[in-house]
């Protein structure tokens, strides 16, 4: 039954309410995505480092350190990596980042342990200045570090295609967890981002050993580490192309197979060479590494 009208008390119009509550519903969707990030976020026990990387990223660094702001890190520290663009004022936009500025390129890959040596947070969450991750696909890696997990990967086996049909760094991916046993890792790698290190992983890897990320994640594995996956952003389709980075045996391809290279040799070193050799039944081996391959 309808409330009866006071006296002195008038209505509006049906149309001028129904206006009222679309022009409501309209400003709820226009509120900036940052703000509608923040109320979904839930906080963290521990104290959040976000490190980024960037070289020559104008374009995107900027709007890469709003969503990174939502998280409500303790420390941001932005490496710029031999940039000769305007990275350096875009990453100035944002007050709350401690900026590493290395007017010369220090190498692949450095910056990540630069920036982990500069940090003091619980929760270390690598990132690249090359692509805008939104927040809420950034925090699933931190909240699991925040769990429990050591080394908390981007779980990237839905986004390619079968082994026969895989680029030759995603084979050095998927042989690498395959000799560390952990075949369940599929193609997750420390290669990618993001990804997030514990403060007890840190220190058990070393800062150094992050300028190499496949060896780091063996590393990580053979010291008994908690390492998972813990999300999945397509960095694949968002991913920079270069000049260095495209074409069959492109740079940073050969940069990345050195890097697999390299953790195989750590592995060899940790556990001996007798495990692979020939008198350690080396048909069983094969045939396993057959199976593996054929079920991928």
């Amino acid at each position: 039954m309808p409330r009866p009208k006071r006296r002195g008390e008038s209505r509006p119009p049906a149309g001028r309410t129904a206006r009222h509550k679309a022009s409501r519903r309209t400003a709820r969707a226009r509120r900036p995505a940052a703000r509608r990030a923040e109320r979904i976020l839930a906080p963290l026990r521990g104290t959040l480092s976000v490190i980024v990387s960037a070289r020559n990223e104008q374009e995107t660094l900027q709007l890469l350190l709003k969503q990174v702001a939502c998280l409500h890190p303790a420390e941001i520290i932005v490496v710029l990596n031999g940039c000769s663009d305007n990275s350096f004022e875009r990453a100035r936009q944002c007050k709350e980042a401690t900026i590493v500025h290395c007017p010369a390129s220090a190498g692949h890959d450095v910056g990540r342990a630069i920036g982990a040596k500069l940090s003091k947070g619980d929760i270390l969450l690598f990132l690249d200045g090359d692509m805008v991750i939104p927040a809420p696909l950034l925090l699933p890696f931190a909240a699991a570090v925040d769990s429990g997990i050591d080394v908390a990967l981007n779980d990237l086996d839905a986004l390619l295609p079968p082994f026969g049909s895989s680029d030759s760094v995603t084979r050095c991916k998927l042989f690498l967890n395959y000799v560390l046993g952990r075949r369940d890792l599929g193609v997750s790698s420390m290669t990618a981002v993001p990804h997030a290190l514990s403060r007890r992983a840190l220190e058990t890897i070393g800062c150094r050993e992050l300028m190499v990320p496949p060896k780091a994640q063996a590393i990580s594995i053979l010291k008994g580490l908690r390492v998972e996956k813990a999300g999945s952003v397509d960095v694949i389709k968002h991913n920079r192309l270069r000049q260095g980075n495209t074409g069959v045996g492109n740079g940073v391809e050969q940069l990345i197979a050195g890097d697999h290279a390299e953790a195989l040799q750590e592995i060899l070193r940790h556990q001996g060479a007798a495990r692979f050799s020939p008198g350690s039944n080396l048909e069983e081996h094969r045939r396993q590494v057959a199976v593996w391959r054929n079920g991928i």
